[in-house]
């Protein structure tokens, strides 16, 4: 029995952080330009590429009215008064100002649009059950997934470390250690390697692969790729990185993430933290 872990793969992705700041400025009929990087003007602490600038090659960086700019668009907040919500939560004591200050938050306007405009493409591996979770996100995505009905070479399947008990609040997904976590997971390799048998007969036998495929669990591993908005990737991993999410969705959520924010570093942080 093959066995496969999870993971993220980057493919290809078009638009960087620059994308979303002239995105931005078409409003305007504007548009603006790298900055060479340790310009005085420039954002400090990221540099992207090398650029062919003034007659040589380089390092080149937002400039920081443009980074304010992408902060503003994901917080509808400009940079000072940012600062200011901040220090007002941090300094709050008491529970209805700080419910008074959350609202006020909630209101603000957030321009999403230029950050629909930058995309990404990963491919993933991951068990069935946990790409039904995160094919649900559609806004913004396109998903080509392989399909058992065309296939009928040995699948891979995928099991957690341990297994986990079942929490009073069933919205939290689990809780602590199983006390028989060890015997759950034989349990579940010997079902895996039982249900896997009597696909690969069925196949042998001749039945269609379509139908032979129902025989096959939810832990059996696909194969993804996955394009996107940078939009909906941030709103992806907002809500996979929280910690209701299933553990094995934060893994992935966790690659994903370690995929966009170097390509898209001031949008990442402004948009995800």
């Amino acid at each position: 029995m093959k066995t496969a872990q999870i993971f993220a793969q980057y493919k290809d992705h078009m638009g960087s952080d620059l994308t979303v700041v002239n995105a931005a400025r078409t409003s305007f009929g504007k548009e603006s330009d790298w900055l060479p990087s340790g310009a005085p003007a420039d954002y400090p602490g990221v540099v992207y590429q090398q650029r062919f600038i003034e007659g040589r090659t380089r390092p080149v960086n937002l400039s920081q009215a443009d980074a304010n700019l992408i902060r503003f668009l994901a917080t509808g907040f400009r940079t000072k008064d940012w600062n200011a919500l901040l220090e007002e939560i941090i300094s709050s004591k008491d529970k209805d100002e700080l419910t008074d200050i959350l609202l006020h938050y909630k209101k603000s306007a957030q321009h999403w649009a230029p950050f629909a405009h930058p995309h990404m493409q990963i491919r993933m591996k991951l068990p069935i059950f946990l790409a039904r979770q995160f094919v649900k996100h559609q806004v913004g995505g396109v998903w080509s997934e392989e399909s058992r009905r065309y296939m009928s070479s040995e699948p891979e399947f995928w099991f957690p470390t341990q297994y986990h008990g079942r929490p009073d609040d069933i919205k939290q997904g689990s809780d602590g250690l199983h006390p028989e976590s060890e015997m759950w997971g034989q349990a579940a390799r010997e079902h895996t390697k039982n249900a896997l048998a009597f696909y690969m007969q069925a196949v042998a036998c001749g039945m269609a692969p379509e139908e032979a495929r129902i025989h096959l669990p939810l832990n059996t591993m696909t194969t993804v790729t996955w394009t996107g908005s940078l939009l909906f990737w941030s709103r992806v991993c907002n809500q996979r990185l929280d910690s209701h999410a299933q553990k094995a969705a934060n893994e992935l959520a966790e690659q994903i993430e370690a995929i966009a924010r170097p390509l898209f570093p001031v949008s990442w942080t402004a948009l995800v933290g």
